[in-house]
């Protein structure tokens, strides 16, 4: 039941380093495929690693993974001229393809689940750098000064120069997060684990609902 896949998914970032069979990888991109995208553009885009060097060089942006089998990269799609219209900003419609990269990649950690695979979304943007140890005050400075003028791509740290000049991806696919895909190595107590301040574990609907005094409840 789906209800089943949606409470029994936990975000795992401890893995067994056990190797997932490419057919599955298909399926679960097949169910992010699957999902809506606003005014029907399909815009969404993956990027599967799972060899070496470069699963290992895309993991040095989240280094507290361990173990994962594949990292799926979720993009979205400037080529196209619907995209253009769409994602200006400033406009009412362009935060559309943060949203269908949402649905594409629920769709697909419960599809994992389902093929007994375990996941965790991740956070990456062009602006993620690998972390430097030892770095002089002038590069800091450099650094930071790149970052707040979007020069990410000149520095061979960020993310955006890893997928545009080491992977040679084209400008056009932009990043909005990543999947780490595996199996679980030690599977959080929901009654006990807790990930920043809160419990896993989810309270009572109820207590989710800012109001429900606009809808019938008996």
């Amino acid at each position: 039941m789906i209800e089943d896949l949606i409470k029994s998914r936990r975000s795992i970032r401890i893995f067994t380093g056990e190797k997932i069979a490419y057919s599955k990888i298909e399926k679960i991109i097949e169910a992010g495929i699957w999902a809506p995208t606003g005014c029907n553009n399909q815009e969404i885009k993956f990027l599967v690693i799972g060899k070496e060097p470069e699963l290992s060089n895309v993991l040095r942006f989240k280094p507290f993974f361990r173990g994962v089998s594949h990292f799926v990269l979720v993009f979205y799609d400037m080529n196209s001229k619907m995209s253009k219209q769409l994602y200006k900003k400033g406009t009412s419609s362009e935060r559309l393809a943060v949203i269908d990269s949402g649905l594409a990649i629920q769709n697909m950690v419960l599809q994992a689940k389902e093929l007994g695979i375990d996941s965790c979304i991740v956070n990456l943007t062009e602006m993620h750098y690998r972390k430097e140890k030892n770095l002089t005050f002038w590069k800091k400075i450099s650094k930071e000064l790149k970052k707040k003028l979007g020069m990410h791509s000149s520095n061979p740290q960020s993310l955006s120069y890893f997928l545009y000049k080491e992977l040679g991806l084209e400008k056009d696919y932009k990043i909005v997060a990543g999947i780490a895909l595996g199996i679980a190595k030690k599977f959080p107590n929901l009654e006990k684990a807790r990930h920043g301040k809160n419990l896993i574990k989810r309270d009572e609907p109820e207590n989710y609902l800012i109001t429900n005094k606009f809808v019938e409840t008996e």
